[in-house]
């Protein structure tokens, strides 16, 4: 990637205003490339699927460079609100998928998705990273009876794949366990949970060092060429020869392979953190500590950061002052949704850049012989990837061939009209909200 955050103001400039960075410790002292190395395969990107799949490629006993252009965690890795989310968007519940690719890997992707939880912890707790991990569970209330059924849906699907632990609850248990008022229940999977997003970015690249991984920072790719049965990566100070090359780059992606920058819609995704509350206030707000995001299709996110903040956020429309709107929108939003919270100040407000696909499913794109890209987060990165890297670690080793992957081994294929796709999700903001609002029903009267 030749410089990739360059021209782009909000990644470039917004990655120490976030809440992680100024409560997570450094990372790892890490050199830059210089001079020539080699491996067997070589990942660039050292994002949670980049770290993670270099993590599992070392445990099979293969040599392995990770390339990263700024430090481990730059891009959305290390900006989310840390949400452990296993499960994907609303609209693609376990039917849908084995409609979509078929009930054979339809299989191998639901297993993957609802593991994905305890993937995350389970790399936790094996790594030792100190990241504050909190596996309370992850909740999706639903705002009127038609969500609450989509929700019984879901729980039913995922039971009938062996998670029987997905449930929903009812509306009391729901208003205890949020200290929310108004919604039907919830869709409630145990086995996800939050994390401060960067500490766990920096305890997984820690985790590569020990294992043998060769991690160089500041090393961005400037070049990637065929030199017979090798792939040659440039840097700016050195270069790296491999048979095999994945690029987990995501929406971060540059011009370096613009076949891939091509096959994504990149979108900012903006978060805030309030002021810090004592614990009279959290033992009313988010009680259990479960980080909720909600059925509606602009959805309201929240979760408690270790410090006693409320973080979440969302999309927020371009142009001049976006920082400002979005502490200016998303204070408004918690003030509504968790009024016992008082007045909210907003003390931080940060960006990141998510890959988005049509589908919503994540990618493994075949680009030549020995060269891949995984791309396709969708904003459920933290679970997705501790789950998806362990696969691509599995493919890349020769365990697991292209027709039994998790996911179709494809050419990249282009968004069509990419600019105005990219528009998408703030021409129907105005739309979805107004739906959200007919949809919304107040509970039934009790006796």
């Amino acid at each position: 990637m030749s410089a990739p955050y360059a021209q782009d103001a909000l990644m470039r400039d917004g990655f120490t205003r976030s809440l992680w960075a100024a409560i997570s410790g450094p990372g790892p002292d890490l050199p830059a490339l210089s001079g020539e190395d080699t491996a067997d395969v070589l990942v660039v990107g050292a994002g949670y699927l980049g770290m993670t799949t270099a993590l599992n490629l070392a445990a099979e006993g293969l040599r392995v460079v990770l390339l990263e252009a700024g430090e481990p965690g730059f891009g959305a890795s290390g900006r989310n609100t840390g949400f452990v989310v296993p499960a994907l968007k609303k609209a693609l519940s376990p039917e849908n998928v084995d409609a979509t690719y078929g009930r054979a890997r339809g299989e191998r992707f639901n297993a993957m998705i609802g593991g994905a939880g305890h993937a995350v912890f389970d790399a936790i707790r094996r790594h030792c990273i100190d990241c504050t991990p909190e596996q309370t569970g992850w909740m999706q209330p639903a705002h009127s009876r038609a969500a609450l059924e989509g929700c019984r849906r879901q729980a039913a699907e995922w039971a009938a794949r062996g998670f029987s632990a997905v449930t929903v609850i009812d509306a009391d248990e729901t208003r205890a366990r949020t200290g929310m008022e108004g919604y039907h229940g919830a869709l409630l999977v145990p086995s996800g949970g939050q994390v401060n997003p960067l500490a766990y970015a920096r305890g997984l690249a820690r985790a590569c060092v020990a294992e043998g991984v060769r991690l160089y920072a500041q090393s961005p790719v400037t070049g990637l060429a065929r030199e017979g049965r090798l792939w040659a990566a440039t840097t700016p100070s050195g270069r790296v020869t491999a048979p095999r090359v994945l690029m987990t780059t995501n929406a971060m992606i540059g011009r370096l392979i613009p076949e891939v920058a091509a096959s994504i819609i990149p979108t900012y995704s903006f978060q805030i953190a309030t002021q810090s509350f004592g614990p009279e206030v959290q033992a009313r707000v988010l009680p259990a500590r479960s980080p909720v995001a909600d059925a509606r299709r602009h959805l309201f996110a929240a979760r408690w950061s270790p410090d006693g903040r409320i973080v979440g956020g969302g999309l927020v429309y371009p142009g001049p002052g976006r920082l400002a709107r979005a502490r200016a929108r998303f204070s408004h939003r918690f003030e509504r949704f968790l009024p016992a919270l008082g007045p909210v100040r907003a003390e931080f407000s940060w960006a990141c850049k998510v890959a988005v696909t049509l589908d919503a499913l994540p990618r493994l794109q075949a680009l030549d012989e020995g060269l891949w890209a995984a791309i396709g987060c969708n904003g459920r990165g933290v679970a997705l990837t501790a789950a998806y890297g362990i696969e691509l670690g599995r493919f890349l080793s020769d365990r697991v061939t292209a027709a039994d992957f998790v996911v179709p081994v494809t050419r990249p294929e282009p968004v069509p009209m990419r600019a105005l796709a990219g528009m998408g999700p703030y021409a129907w903001l105005p739309w979805s909200e107004f739906r959200d609002r007919r949809e919304t029903e107040a509970l039934p009267r009790t006796a």
